[in-house]
Formats: C-alpha cells, sequence, structure tokens
C-alpha cells in the first residue's frame, strides 16, 4: 500500500494554531514559555515574528532577522522512536529546500545537515533544540529581506528577481513539513509491526543534496574545535554521513551531528 501522495494527512498538527508577533528577541524563548502556559495546544504549534532581534544560529552565532524573511519556530512533542531522532533535523531542511524549490529556484540545494543554499550561497537555516519533552525548531529563510553584501547568503526576491508573498512561502513550508513528519509517523508505525517500508527522508534528502562525493572539512564546532578532512561516500539509513579520510585509511568516520565546510 503507498501513502506516497496523502503523508502530509497523518501529521495534522503542524500550523494548526500559529501565533504572530511584530519583534520578538527569539522565536525559540517564546515557543518554551508558550508550552508552559498552552502545553495541550503546544504539538505543531508555529510561533513566526516580522523580525528578531537577537536570532542566533548553532553555538549562539548571530543570525541577521530583519523584516522580510519567514523567522519561526516550530514545537513539537518528543513522540519519536530513539533510533530515529537524527532524522528529524534532515526533515526540517528536507521540507524547507522542497518549499524553495517549489518557488521555481531549481538549483537549491542541502549541506548536510540541513544548510539550505544557492551555490554555497545560504538561502535559510535551522537551528533544532530539545527543551523537555519537546522539539524546538528554529527556521530562518532570507525571502524579501536586505542582507549585507559581505554576506555569504542570498535571498529569494534576488534569486526570482520579485518580492515573494511569505504566506506562500508558509503555507508551502508547513505543506512539506506535515508530508515529511507525516510519513515518519507512517514509518515507525511500519517499524513496531516489524515491516520494512523504503525511507523516503533519506532517498529524497539525497535527490536535493550535493554533499555526497564533496571533499569536506568536518567538526562538530568548526568555530572551536580540530577538524576532519575528508571525502563524503554515502548518507546513511539514519541520516549520518560516511567519511572516507587519508588520516584513517583503515576505517570509514560516521558522524551523526556536526557541521561540514565543502571544499571547491
Amino acid at each position: 500500500m503507498s501513502f506516497e501522495l496523502n503523508y502530509h494527512k497523518y501529521f495534522p498538527e503542524i500550523g494548526q494554531e500559529i501565533w504572530f508577533f511584530q519583534k520578538l528577541p527569539r522565536a525559540m524563548d517564546v515557543a518554551k514559555d508558550l508550552i508552559k502556559i498552552f502545553p495541550q495546544r503546544a504539538n505543531g504549534r508555529i510561533i513566526i515574528s516580522k523580525i528578531l532581534s537577537s536570532a542566533k544560529g548553532r553555538f549562539n552565532r548571530k543570525w541577521l532577522a530583519e523584516e522580510g524573511g519567514l523567522w519561526m519556530a516550530l514545537t513539537l512533542y518528543d513522540e519519536f522512536l530513539t533510533e530515529n531522532y537524527s532524522l528529524i533535523p534532515l526533515i526540517l531542511g528536507l521540507a524547507a529546500v522542497r518549499c524553495v524549490y517549489d518557488l521555481g529556484i531549481k538549483e537549491v540545494k542541502l549541506k548536510w545537515i540541513n544548510d539550505i543554499h544557492f551555490n554555497g550561497k545560504k538561502i535559510g537555516g535551522i537551528l533544532l533544540e530539545k527543551y523537555e519533552n519537546w522539539y524546538i525548531a528554529g527556521i530562518g529563510l532570507n525571502v524579501n529581506n536586505s542582507l549585507p553584501p559581505s554576506l555569504p547568503a542570498i535571498t529569494l526576491k534576488y534569486l526570482l528577481n520579485r518580492e515573494i508573498n511569505l504566506i506562500e512561502v508558509l503555507e508551502l513550508l508547513i505543506y512539506w513539513l506535515k508530508y515529511y513528519f507525516g510519513f515518519l509517523r507512517i514509518y515507525e508505525k511500519k517499524i513496531l509491526e516489524e515491516q520494512n517500508i523504503p525511507n523516503l527522508i533519506i532517498k529524497d534528502f539525497k535527490n536535493f543534496s550535493d554533499t555526497i562525493g564533496r571533499c569536506v572539512a568536518y567538526s562538530y564546532n568548526l568555530d572551536k574545535e580540530s577538524i576532519i578532512i575528508g571525502k563524503v561516500i554515502d548518507i546513511t539509513e539514519k541520516g549520518s554521513i560516511l567519511l572516507e579520510t587519508q588520516d584513517f585509511p583503515e576505517k570509514i568516520l560516521e558522524f551523526s551531528s556536526g557541521e561540514i565546510l565543502y571544499f571547491l
């Protein structure tokens, strides 16, 4: 039996409740506060702000979130099987890249784990945090916002040469979030029933990612920790990268988290 065209209906909670703000320091902090106040409606809740004054990426790196971009936080109850935790950040990136692709930017790619880029220039970024029994995902997309020329980033407006309706972007993003998290529910149900179905998340990730075959610098934190240089030879069914290196020629290294830089 194929569910391929209807995966989104298996995770209807996403986007059923959306909170809009004019300006916030960080949407993810508000997401935590709302979990405490209204936990019964928190699964799938989205918080959006026109401007984020203190937006951050991994390891507290500053993220410019001026008016015109899509800046949001998504809360998800942790209902997932432990062995599939590493698929969650992949889903977030995959949903975002499918959204951008549907808007007409066919050259958009995913850099593992979930950086959305166009020819190396960042279109969007994702930050995932665990908060008690919840996941909180911060998702940022450069849509119509202005960017400093020195920043290695690019906007959808620039790529499409037109203003983009933020509601259209949000609707597409919600659709693909429902689609892939809906698939994850079906996938885990089949696992518990001891049935095997192909992992659509990994299949689609490979289709939209340009990481496999690239020479990369890997580190858990590229700013502070030592790096490993190698070639990405594959992505596993759990979303880890497999790295072939000259420093460890006798074995393939596997990493399920961290970050990479491409070598041109």
